[in-house]
This record gives structure tokens, sequence and C-alpha cells, in this order.
């Protein structure tokens, strides 16, 4: 297949993706009884200060501990203000959030929009010392995979960068649904876009 054709069918793909999120964006993860693990990551940070400077972008995310539903976003910091409304727009009230103890993470804050907070202290411990629960060793999992791509590619383009996590995100919610990825992202192109009704 010709290049610039596979590149073409690439972004169609990935537009699909983001048409998808879109329409279910109002689906937060989480809720009553449910541990969601929560971080965020630099993309494009470079390894011992080596290799080409690319522009950095902060990514949050959180993820499920049972069902492992995720949400990613990029975010312009990582200030208490703008990972809060994060929170707040992607996990349902009634969750217990992990998190590592980065100062943003304001335990009173947390608590007063609907959560519960544990937080465990990566310079000394993986996992809290008081209760091996408390860990976010998911969500951490979870950059390794969402950077892979951007590490095969030698970054991604700052301009694409929403249409890749949406991909991500899709083929994640796949595996989490166990649906067929080809039957299931057909479903998603119909709906994206519907057939036109013959005259």
């Amino acid at each position: 297949m010709n290049k610039n054709t596979t590149v073409d069918w690439s972004n169609y793909m990935r537009e699909v993706c983001v048409g998808h999120l879109v329409k279910n964006s109002q689906q937060k993860i989480g809720g009553e009884g449910e541990i969601v693990e929560i971080d965020e990551s630099l993309f494009s940070k470079r390894k011992n200060h080596t290799g080409r400077i690319l522009p950095q972008q902060w990514i949050f995310g959180g993820i499920c501990r049972r069902t492992k539903k995720k949400f990613l976003v990029m975010v312009p910091d990582r200030s208490a203000k703008t990972l809060l409304a994060a929170i707040v727009a992607h996990i349902a009230p009634g969750s217990t959030i992990m998190s590592d103890s980065w100062r943003a993470y304001k335990t009173e804050e947390l608590e007063e929009a609907g959560y519960e907070h544990y937080k465990v202290n990566h310079r000394y411990n993986f996992l809290n010392p008081d209760d091996k629960e408390v860990h976010t060793q998911g969500v951490e999992r979870m950059w390794g995979s969402a950077k892979w791509r951007n590490k095969k590619q030698r970054g991604t383009k700052r301009d694409f960068m929403d249409t890749y996590l949406a991909e991500f995100m899709v083929r994640e919610e796949m595996k989490a649904d166990g649906v067929d990825p080809f039957d299931s992202i057909i479903e998603k192109i119909v709906a994206y876009w519907p057939p036109k009704e013959e005259l």
C-alpha cells in the first residue's frame, strides 16, 4: 500500500477514535467502592539529556483497578487547580483515589469533592508500608504502554498528540471489554460516518 494512503487511513482511524471518545465523554470511571489510580507524566522528556529536543507535554491519567477503564488527557500543567478539575471531570464521586505524594494532590480538596484519597511516597516506597493496597503500579504500567508508540516513532507531533492518545484509549477499551477489534472499529466507523440513505 502507498505510504501516503497508509498515513491517510491511520489518520481517519484516529479521527474515528476521537469521535468515539467525545461521544462518550460523559462516562466517568470509578464510582462507589471502586479504586482509581491517578498520575501525571511528561511526554517527550529526553533521557539523560540526550537526543533531539521535542516540545514537552504533560498528560494526566487514571485507571480503575477493577474494570481497567482508563482516561488520558493533555493538561497545560500539573498544578492543584488543573489536576482537581481533571479528576472531577473524569472520575465518578465516591471513588477511592490512589496517588503518589505530588503536592498538587490535596487530600482535603479531594475529600470535599466526594472522594477518598490515599497516597504513597515514591521517594521511599513503591507500596505504602502501612497498607500494601495503596500503590499506583497500575497507572505506572499504563504509562509504559501509552509511551511505547511515542518512543517508537521518536516522538509525536504535538498537533496530533490528542489523536494518538485517543487511539491508545480506544485500543485499551477494546481489551477491557473483550471485543473483537475489527468488529468494534467497524461499529465505530458506522457511528461516526453513518451510511447515507439512498434517494
